[in-house]
């Protein structure tokens, strides 16, 4: 409870309660809700969007008995009727709780940084079974009700859940996801397993007893179908209970004692009878409160010339003598002499530089740039400024450390199409016979790498989930021996905790071999280690306000960081500061001059009809005037004919994250496929405030950029680009960071509590801020501003948006819609993009995709898709289900933006195919383009100046060829794209530099 107590003491204090626009719903479906039937048969508890209600059996008006603020789901009664158990996510963990019947006297029953999930109450009142990932996989666990002591029923290496007594209390059936067994088994009174119903390749769950004790009753997920069955206890036989098509949701049924079957499926609670099989709606009826959010937002000055400090310092890293720091910033390497503020440029090139690291003589630093197309590793020798590549191959390498006597490095090595790094594998190179070996086994996004001085050993943070049933967890640091390449140890000096985001963040040894440095809770600490990295003593904070990117001096006695938007220097010795001293500016990019662009059809973004035969006039960056063709205009004036295309406004992508892979091309690849602004909802702050640095200033072409920091989380997390959050003083340290480095929004992710993401939610909109997230309830209640996916990544291995075959019922869209909150469906990554890789490749046979991406990827997108095409994913085969799931959001009047989660799926292209699979569910194409226009300057609050083509907005413009209103794959036939009024022809943009 003490993560809950500090957020809201903290907010208490600080942050001034916004104003919402609220109103209720009512609603009487539900989208995965789970129910229960209390013991006399004449009570139903359900769960609908994280509250728990009762109702009578007959139906009716629903009560609450939870206050929404829990995720409380999976409600179970206890034998006597009086409460009921359910998993509550409260504090950030899940737990088991108990409450009342009168909705009072709430219990907490299990504790600790374990998650407790399905709750059921054994028979003799005196424990509660559950699943729990308390020893690296999910077991069945008995918990004392009366001492709270936990004991394991079942102990398989698999993933063994949602567990439920028979009526006597003598066998437990539980589902299993055993490879060698999937299905429903009985564990006996002797403590022996047996398989009772073999789920194939199905997925089984949610096994529940009849009265009797002779029938057991379950759910199966197959690839695209979901089937409530009843299995007999004493046979074996299985016998279908549900009709082929029923959405039937992953949930323990009820039986009655007349042998009738109560179970939530297509958005209702039914009933089915025992002897004829048909089932009838058991009617409910839910009241809801959902709000608007009013606030002063963000304002955007384009225009203005003043000069702005550089806040997007990346990857900066103190020289061995500790006199001077060498980073990246508006695109190139810098080298700053500490003391005199103003820095030297080391490059002067488009090319994307990134992972700086010096070599132990000081006289050279090691980076990784896109100079032949793909990130490969050079150095930069000081005195010459010479630069030598190290590496050349169809792979990207990153992330390079050196060895202490210069002979080596170890980097991290993955393939361009190795979007989520899954793959990425440590690699050191002798630098003495240029021979590179791989070492330890792939790792999902793992931090820079840190020598030993000695040599023996390789230390970096590395991910460890807390079971493979659910992908969170927390980073660690791990030790591999470079020499055998094995795991010598995976520990941490915080156990239960996680440092901050892996990338850049430690652990750092030192150069002396006695200390290890490493940002926590955004602090910089550091810990004494031996020879061999063993942890000696306990670990000290070294700062109090926010660090970020430590490097060591030479002499092991100091650290320079980041701090928040500056550079820092700590000693060791006393923990004093010096600042550092750092004068860079830069200044938005405007073109000068008039071009006029003389439209055969121009289409303004808010009207459906074209207008025909005109000009449009972009005087520096904004549109002066659309008027009449003429052709009497000054001769400096550029002219562009675009007499047989189409001029429409750019587009926007509204949910992308940049990869430092794609190197310079990402920004040619945004303006080749049209697309002019782009939101970012996650990303490592500082790489990506120096690419919007970069972009905005002219330095590298690219478009508009938005964007958010880290993915606020709670105390698990994924990626390496998430922080956990563990403490009121950190929460502050990261939204102060929030302001001073101008994100446009905070994206709250899965495993942060509804009680923190209020409060958030409440600080973002003091400071004009936008919040986004997975979640639409409470969310919705509170005023946050906008969702991303239809579905995607849920704390609760379901969506509480999404059923496992893609259908969202009433609940879904009234939030939504109601709310006006603003979703990203991403429906190319719901199974529009893989569906229509299936049936036309030609997305990859453009000129964009052809040249900008290299010949394997495009090789292997269409391995992809013959691969798809011959055996069709759930998400592939339930695509249309999610298409109708859009149109019913648009119909119902839901504010909808274009974007994708690219690069899951190629940049550029999959935007283009989001608009496709809009217009395929539904949509007109005027519908779907203004998802990628005005809806996206609307919910940036750019509108005034984005979104459409009218007279003093900004011109970002895509002209294309043929008519995508007409034909909506029109839209990615660029010819010619200007972004803050600066115009690129498709060849000036597929052009190598």
């Amino acid at each position: 409870m003490k993560f809950y107590t500090i957020a809201f003491l903290f907010f208490s204090m600080h942050v001034a309660a916004q104003r919402l626009d609220s109103k209720q719903i009512t609603v009487n479906e539900g989208t995965n809700m789970a129910m229960a039937l209390s013991p006399d048969g004449q009570t139903i508890a359900i769960d609908l969007q994280g509250t728990i209600y009762t109702l009578s059996a007959k139906g009716g008006v629903a009560k609450s008995l939870t206050d929404g603020m829990g995720d409380d789901r999976q409600p179970c009664w206890s034998p006597d009727g009086q409460r009921v158990a359910f998993q509550s996510y409260r504090g950030g963990t899940y737990h088991i709780w108990s409450v009342n019947k009168e909705g009072k006297d709430l219990k907490q029953h299990t504790s600790g940084p374990y998650d407790h999930r399905e709750p059921f109450w054994a028979p003799d009142s005196k424990s509660i079974v559950c699943s729990s990932d308390r020893k690296g996989n999910y077991d069945i666990w008995k918990i004392d009700l009366s001492t709270g002591t936990a004991t394991a029923l079942t102990t398989h290496l698999e993933h063994d859940y949602t567990p439920a007594y028979s009526p006597d209390g003598k066998t437990l059936t539980f589902a299993s996801s055993r490879a060698n067994g999937a299905g429903i088994y009985l564990l006996l009174e002797d403590g022996t397993e047996k398989l009772l119903a073999p789920a194939g390749k199905g997925t089984p769950s949610a096994p529940a007893w009849s009265r009797d004790g002779k029938w057991i009753s379950y759910q199966l997920l197959t690839v695209a179908e979901t089937s409530l069955l009843s299995v007999e206890v004493a046979t074996g036989k299985i016998v279908p209970l549900s009709k082929t098509g029923d959405d039937v949701f992953p949930f323990r049924a009820a039986w009655e004692a007349n042998g009738s079957i109560l179970y939530t499926t297509d958005g209702k609670i039914k009933r089915r009878g025992a002897e004829d099989g048909g089932s009838v709606e058991v009617p409910f009826q839910v009241t809801m409160t959902v709000s608007t959010p009013v606030y002063q937002r963000k304002t955007y000055d384009f225009d203005g010339p003043s000069l702005k400090t550089v806040k997007g310092i990346r990857s900066p890293v103190v020289s061995p003598d500790g006199k001077q720091v060498a980073f990246i910033a508006l695109g190139d390497v810098w080298l700053l002499t500490i003391g005199l503020p103003k820095p030297v440029k080391l490059t002067d090139d488009v090319y994307y530089e990134t992972d700086l690291a010096w070599s132990p003589d000081g006289k050279k630093l090691l980076f990784s740039a896109d100079r032949t197309g793909n990130m490969d590793l050079y150095t930069l020798e000081l005195s010459t400024r010479k630069i030598t590549q190290l590496t050349q191959t169809a792979d990207d390498e990153f992330q390079g450390s050196w060895l202490a006597d210069g002979k080596k490095i170890a980097f991290m090595k993955q393939g361009l199409r190795n979007t989520l790094a899954v793959g990425t594998v440590l690699q050191i190179m002798d630098l003495t016979t240029n021979v590179t070996k791989a070492v330890y086994k792939p790792m999902f996004q793992p931090g820079q790498p840190s020598w030993s001085p000695n040599g023996k050993y390789v230390l970096l943070a590395a991910l460890e989930a807390y079971s493979s049933k659910f992908r969170e967890g927390v980073s660690k640091f791990l030790l591999v021996n470079s020499e055998s390449g094995q795991a010598v140890s995976f520990d941490t000096p915080i156990p239960y905790q996680t440092p901050a985001m892996r990338y850049r963040n430690g652990p750092i040894w030192s150069p002396d071999g006695t200390k290890l440095a490493y940002v926590k809770d955004a602090l910089l600490w550091v810990i004494d280690v031996n020879e061999d990295g063993q942890f000696k003593g306990q670990p000290r904070a070294v700062t109090s306000e926010l660090a970020e990117a430590p490097t060591w001096t030479g002499d092991s006695k100091s650290l320079v960081y980041v701090a928040t938007d500056h550079l820092r220097k700590v000693a060791l010795a006393d923990t004093s500061k010096q600042d550092i001293p750092l004068d860079l500016t830069w200044t938005n990019a405007k073109p000068k001059g008039t071009v006029v662009i003389h439209a055969g059809r121009l289409f303004d973004g808010k009207n459906e009809k074209l207008l025909t035969n005109v000009d449009l006039v972009v005087e520096d960056s904004r549109i002066k005037a659309i008027q009449p063709h003429r052709t009497n205009y000054p001769a400096n004036y550029r002219k562009v004919d675009a007499s047989n295309l189409t001029v429409m406004p750019g587009l926007f992508e509204t949910h992308s994250h940049l990869d430092a892979q794609f190197g310079e091309k990402t920004g040619r690849i945004w303006l080749a496929y049209g697309i002019t602004t782009v939101r970012e909802p996650g990303s490592d702050p500082y790489d990506a405030v120096e690419q919007r640095e970069a972009w905005h200033s002219g330095r590298r072409p690219g478009p508009f950029h938005f964007l958010t920091g880290a993915l606020t989380d709670g105390g698990r997390i994924y990626y390496n680009m998430a922080t956990a959050i563990g403490s009121e003083a950190q929460l502050k340290l990261e939204l102060n960071r929030a302001n001073r480095l101008g994100y446009d929004l905070i994206k709250t992710y899965v495993r942060m509590p509804d009680e923190w993401q209020q409060k958030i939610t409440e600080y973002a909109h003091q400071n004009g801020m936008t919040i986004s997230s997975h979640e639409i309830f409470p969310a919705a209640r509170y005023g946050v501003d906008a969702v991303e996916h239809l579905g995607a990544t849920s704390r609760r291995g379901y969506s509480p948006k999404l059923t496992s075959t893609a259908h969202s019922y009433e609940d879904v869209v009234q939030i939504i819609s109601q709310s006006k909150m603003v979703i990203t469906p991403t429906l190319a990554l719901s199974g529009g993009y893989w569906s229509t890789i299936t049936r036309d490749t030609s997305l990859f046979d453009t000129p964009q995709f052809r040249q900008l991406y290299p010949a394997y990827y495009r090789t292997g997108m269409l391995e992809t898709a013959q691969q798809m095409k011959s055996q069709p994913s759930a998400i592939v085969l339930n695509y249309a289900n999610s298409g109708k799931v859009a149109k019913r959001l648009l119909d119902s009047g839901a504010r909808i933006t274009s974007g994708t989660d690219s690069p899951i799926m190629p940049y550029g292209t999959s935007l283009h195919v989001e608009l496709w699979s809009y217009v395929e569910s539904g949509f007109t194409p005027f519908q779907a383009l203004q998802t990628s226009m005005i809806n996206a300057a609307k919910s940036l609050n750019v509108d005034k100046d984005l979104g459409t083509l009218e007279v003093g907005k900004i011109a970002n413009i895509s002209i294309v060829e043929g008519n995508p209103l007409q034909n909506i794959r029109d839209a990615q036939r660029v010819r010619y794209v200007l972004v803050n009024g600066k115009i690129y022809t498709l060849e000036e943009l597929l052009k190598r530099p």
